[in-house]
């Protein structure tokens, strides 16, 4: 098979952190040394701005460096959508210097950037549908909203094949808003995926075990970016709420971001430095040790896509309680896998987790998730050239 080339903003292996990225490695996983990859890297020894060949995971990829990040840093002064877009845009002849038919991209920004690099054979995945700057971390960004969909839907041109993480409604909005630029006809509808090797059922006692944490309290856990848009400061007024009918009870925050410091600040507000934690940045396995420990999974998120944390929170038989973002309601069975709460209601958010964390789950069949089926499901809907 001719190769394909990915282009993304992250090294490939754990920065950045977010579904971007699980996806990208999943790639990796899927199609192995199929692939070439455009990126950027946090390990001083590599080159950037030219070609060179890099080992992910015991595999040589061809690899281009647009830039070298530190690892410890989740904001810069200069958006990573406008950093990336301009070094695509800097480096395009060096880029060009390697001929690539098939392109795959899921970030927004890419497409616009490489909108006259003459790839004739693009594939793009849409991981949610909203406009991402609706919930940028920069104050500014809210003002940039309607131009970055116009530059984003203009760039369509050699896209042959959408693949969508969205439900139908969401894709029909899509539709829409493109003014013809995003035919029906090239929209394949395309859940995320996870490592079911990874994220499946595990004993809960010894789970916790691993993780040190107490065997007989009521574990609650959230897994995603640390920033507003993911809902941090409902999800803890929820839980303090749950907290008083259930006093033993323990919530976990997995993950990283800007709002660390106001996250932790509103937790000692609140007098629950001694019940909710700030796990931090964890490795695949070690989400799904957190999974596994947890009575109860929740999200409070105003937007998403198809969220990939809540994916793994049901692959590992978790109950989940989730506000009604994106395709939560096809991912959640009422009553079933958990519940999806639709207003926002802080008070019957709490009543839904009390319900759910008593809910028995048996059948768990999250086959249409699997990395397994990823590279069959790409191929089945985009012609390589």
């Amino acid at each position: 098979m001719k190769k394909i080339l990915i282009i993304d903003f992250c090294n490939y292996t754990d920065y950045q952190i977010g579904g971007h990225l699980t996806f990208a490695k999943n790639l990796l996983t899927a199609f192995g040394n199929q692939l070439a990859l455009i990126g950027i890297t946090t390990d001083k020894n590599d080159t950037v701005g030219k070609w060179t060949v890099k080992n992910i995971n015991g595999i040589n990829y061809d690899f281009f460096a647009l830039a070298r990040y530190s690892i410890s840093r989740t904001k810069y002064i200069i958006p990573d959508r406008i950093m990336c877009f301009l070094l695509l845009r800097v480096y395009r002849s060096k880029i060009l210097e390697k001929s690539f038919n098939n392109v795959f991209v899921q970030r927004p920004e890419i497409l616009p950037a490489i909108k006259n690099f003459e790839y004739k054979n693009i594939c793009y995945r849409f991981p949610g549908v909203e406009n991402p700057l609706k919930g940028s971390k920069y104050w500014y960004g809210e003002y940039f909203v309607n131009l970055f969909e116009r530059l984003l839907f203009s760039s369509f041109k050699n896209v042959n094949t959408v693949l969508v993480s969205a439900d139908e409604k969401a894709i029909q909005d899509l539709i829409a808003r493109s003014e013809g630029k995003i035919l029906l006809q090239s929209i394949f509808k395309f859940p995320t995926r996870i490592d079911t090797d990874i994220f499946r059922p595990m004993n809960k006692i010894e789970s916790r075990e691993k993780l040190s944490i107490p065997v007989n309290s009521v574990i609650i856990s959230t897994v995603g970016r640390l920033t507003w848009l993911k809902g941090w400061k409902f999800i803890i007024d929820a839980f303090k709420f749950f907290k008083s009918n259930a006093p033993d009870s323990i919530l976990f925050f997995i993950g990283e971001g800007e709002d660390y410091e106001k996250i932790n600040e509103y937790i000692g507000m609140n007098g629950m430095a001694k019940s909710v934690f700030l796990a931090g940045k964890k490795s695949p396995a070690e989400i799904s040790l957190y999974l596994n420990s947890s009575d109860l999974f929740i999200m409070g998120s105003y937007l998403e896509g198809w969220s990939t944390s809540l994916v793994e929170a049901v692959a590992c038989g978790i109950p989940c309680c989730v506000t009604d973002f994106g395709a939560a309601t096809e991912i959640i069975h009422e009553g079933v896998n958990g519940f999806v709460e639709k207003e926002r209601n802080l008070e019957y958010f709490v009543t839904l987790m009390h319900k759910a964390s008593k809910l028995e789950i048996k059948d768990i069949n999250v086959s249409r998730y699997s990395i397994s089926n990823l590279k069959d499901d790409i191929l089945s809907r985009w012609e390589i050239n």
